[in-house]
């Protein structure tokens, strides 16, 4: 039986300004926005006005104390290990965005604690949750020989992504329109900062281990935690857990990566990412071919909201070749995930996104980065 839940929201940055507090408030009959918090607190202020939230927590844990808050989501920046915990302890379910955590000790952790926990945790894998995802699957599934993947991202500055909205930052800012990008140098600087600097720092050494030095990977592990992960995800919800890491280049400055999993002696799979800062023009692509047989499914740009993510499936009749292209929905995957965590919570399922997933994703990124010359 459906029922509406009381949800509170950790992190009032961008994706929660961008998808989950828009998305909470326009479901009404499933859920009811009670409270938000952020450490931030003039954020936290400017971003509760304007959705009218009248509960605002600097402490994430006294929002976590309320009873009549069944579920949170957890969007804030960083590692999610220490709030997660703390909604678990408090018995909250739970909705919490990538990455999981920072390292495998991490995750690991949290799989345990989860493991004896009645709690629904699901992960904020969005794009397993788009309309075209299953039907691009059942494509995939009817290729007779599949013998290689390709999965890459041609990846602008983030901001280009949501220069059509108006992001709220604190302090009376607010950030909207074209911004023009920081040198590379700048660019590079920032991005090892924000993703291995400050309270990361000593989690990115850990996963580094006696290579923590090391800025390259430092730069890379970043990226993979924060980005790739989503296309790490999706390789497994296509192809399942892989046999194990072939290859890794690096190149432009960790800003160019290539990494070549193997699935079988007959069907390999490559992750490429690069890093294309100026030109506005994001693309995801993936890209399954067969001898006789091939299918492609393209992602927009993350925080270009209901635009469909076609599917393309090429074949062959003897010598005659034929393309079809399937549209599936303008159905949003954001808004599918918060539906799929609240059926979650009605009938106590496991989500599709869940943390045993979400643990062979970080077991893979530590391969990654051990195999990584």
């Amino acid at each position: 039986m459906s029922r509406t839940i009381g949800i509170g929201v950790i992190g009032a940055g961008t994706i929660a300004q961008i998808s989950h507090i828009p998305y909470i408030l326009d479901d009404e009959q499933h859920f009811k926005l009670l409270a938000i918090s952020d450490i931030n607190e003039s954020l936290l202020s400017e971003v509760a006005d304007h959705y009218h939230i009248e509960s605002r927590y600097p402490d994430y844990q006294a929002l976590l104390d309320r009873k009549d808050i069944d579920a949170v989501i957890i969007c804030h920046s960083g590692s999610h290990h220490d709030s997660v915990l703390a909604a678990l302890d408090n018995g909250k379910d739970i909705l919490v965005e990538k990455p999981l955590a920072w390292n495998l000790r991490e995750a690991e952790e949290i799989a345990a604690r989860v493991a004896q926990s009645s709690q629904i945790v699901q992960l904020g894998y969005h794009k397993l949750y788009d309309p075209a995802f299953a039907v691009a699957k059942q494509q995939v599934e009817m290729i007779e020989d599949l013998g290689y993947v390709r999965i890459a991202v041609l990846h602008p500055v983030a901001e280009f992504g949501f220069s059509h909205l108006r992001i709220r930052r604190g302090g009376g800012q607010i950030q909207e329109g074209h911004r023009e990008p920081g040198s590379w140098a700048e660019q590079l600087e920032a991005q090892l900062h924000g993703l291995t600097g400050g309270a990361l720092a000593h989690l990115v050494d850990e996963a580094l281990d006696d290579r923590k030095d090391d800025r390259r990977l430092r730069q890379f592990i970043g990226t993979l935690n924060v980005s790739l992960i989503h296309n790490i995800y999706m390789m497994f919800g296509f192809l399942g857990e892989p046999a194990r890491v072939r290859s890794v280049e690096l190149w432009r400055d960790t800003m160019s990566f290539q990494i070549l999993v193997e699935y079988s002696p007959d069907l390999c799979c490559c992750l490429e990412w690069h890093h294309l800062p100026y030109l506005k023009d994001y693309r995801e692509e993936y890209a399954f071919y067969g001898n006789r047989s091939r299918v492609s499914l393209q992602f927009p740009a993350p925080y270009f909201l209901h635009f469909p993510s076609p599917i393309i499936v090429q074949g062959c009749d003897g010598e005659l070749t034929w393309e079809k292209k399937i549209q599936v929905s303008y159905d949003e995957a954001y808004r599918r995930e918060l539906r799929a965590f609240h059926e979650s919570m009605m009938d106590r399922s496991l989500p599709l996104a869940n943390v045993n997933e979400a643990l062979k994703h970080t077991r893979f990124i530590q391969q990654v980065i051990d195999r990584t010359p």
